[in-house]
């Protein structure tokens, strides 16, 4: 019979072994809100070194300083980049600033963590990594909900077996995100291009594992609805059902996808996650549980520590530092994270216009920018 046995540092992010943090002096550009409540805090615990930070307010940058003991603040990512002690960037700015940032970066390159996604649109997040492709510079995407501890977790036993073959994945949010007093109700397609973009990112993720045949997704089909009294200005409710490998209806693995983020009891919330496989189900909804053919009428539950914020953050920043430290590829690299994008750009277009929609016909946009230049 299986035994789960699941070790801490299976799942839990943390500092990468082995490696002089000192060497890696970070520079911060951008002190909004996610760097105050995850990246810092998370990079305290991590025990990395936070050498600088940066933001056009100036107010913003200082007072980050000063609560995070940062040697080093300033209103110009020119001047930061001059610090020989700034030895990989972490750009947690909103996408529309990102590529002047990059080719700023470009002129003095070094290692580079950017906030997910790349960008919202395809072009764009390649004319991103084109600026850091040729400058050499090392790009990762923070799709840090890869290192939430359940999600790693989950995906280490997918990789040991636990459930055999997967051939389905399904995903519950219900959350209420409609306030009407943030920047993020005027963001054009935010649940789908900003927050769901989580969800279909760790569906690739999973379906990633061998056990799922390290597939990825070929088309989708997308529905969204939009409440007439929310201050969102574009749907806050999808669901899509996705194929991964041959698409034709004969695909061995699907994932189906379901947000509502506007539901208003609280006590109506949920956040689940269910994976099949051949030799049984897993499947997370705070804990971890597994049931597996072999032993119909019994349930393993797996208790695992941890949380998203911030705890999740350290690991985006320690696979960026392992992955320069030892000459290899961070794990979410930009040619990564198109096929996340172009998996948000599909949602979009499929709820549109009614249909499903291809991921090669969403990559040929990259195709046809490669042409152009």
């Amino acid at each position: 019979m299986w035994e789960p046995i699941l070790k801490k540092e299976d799942y839990m992010p943390g500092p990468p072994p082995g490696v002089d943090l000192n060497k890696y002096g970070i520079g911060i550009i951008g002190c909004g809100g996610i760097v105050n409540i995850a990246h810092l805090p998370a990079y305290k615990k991590a025990g990395f070194k936070v050498v600088a930070c940066c933001d056009l307010n100036a107010e913003a940058a200082r007072s980050t300083a000063e609560k995070f003991d940062i040697p080093f603040w300033t209103s110009k990512v020119e001047e930061l980049l001059e610090r020989e002690d700034v030895a990989v960037i972490d750009i947690a700015l909103h996408p529309p600033a990102r590529l002047e940032v990059m080719k700023l970066v470009a002129k003095s390159p070094r290692p580079v963590l950017i906030q997910k996604p790349l960008h919202f649109d395809l072009p764009q997040a390649q004319e991103i990594s084109e600026v850091a492709r040729q400058a050499g510079i090392t790009l990762a995407v923070n799709q840090q909900a890869r290192w939430v501890s359940g999600h790693k977790a989950m995906r280490h036993l997918l990789d040991r077996g636990a459930i055999g073959q997967v051939y389905g994945i399904q995903h519950f949010m219900r959350s209420y995100q409609d306030q009407p007093d943030t920047w993020y109700k005027d963001v054009k397609h935010f649940n789908i291009l900003d927050h769901g973009i989580h969800y279909l990112d760790l569906s690739r993720y999973f379906a990633s594992s061998p056990a799922a045949g390290g597939s990825e997704w070929t088309r989708l089909h997308c529905t969204t609805a939009m409440l007439p009294d929310q201050n969102g200005i574009d749907p806050m409710i999808y669901s899509a059902n996705v194929e991964f490998g041959e698409v034709g209806g004969r695909a061995s693995l699907m994932a189906s996808l379901q947000f509502n983020n506007i539901v208003r009891a609280a006590k109506a919330h949920k956040y689940t996650w269910w994976i099949d496989g051949t030799e049984g189900s897993m499947w997370q909804d705070g804990d971890l549980y597994i049931a597996r053919a072999d032993d119909p009428h019994s349930v393993i539950r797996i208790e695992t520590e941890g949380s998203w914020f911030p705890d999740a953050f350290q690991g985006p920043m320690s696979d960026l530092i392992a992955a320069v430290d030892e000459g290899r590829k961070p794990e979410v690299t930009p040619e990564d994270n198109f096929n996340t994008v172009a998996m948000t750009s599909a949602m979009v277009k499929s709820s549109q216009e009614g249909r499903v929609v291809t991921r090669a016909e969403m990559l040929e946009q990259l195709k046809q920018g490669v042409n152009q230049a």
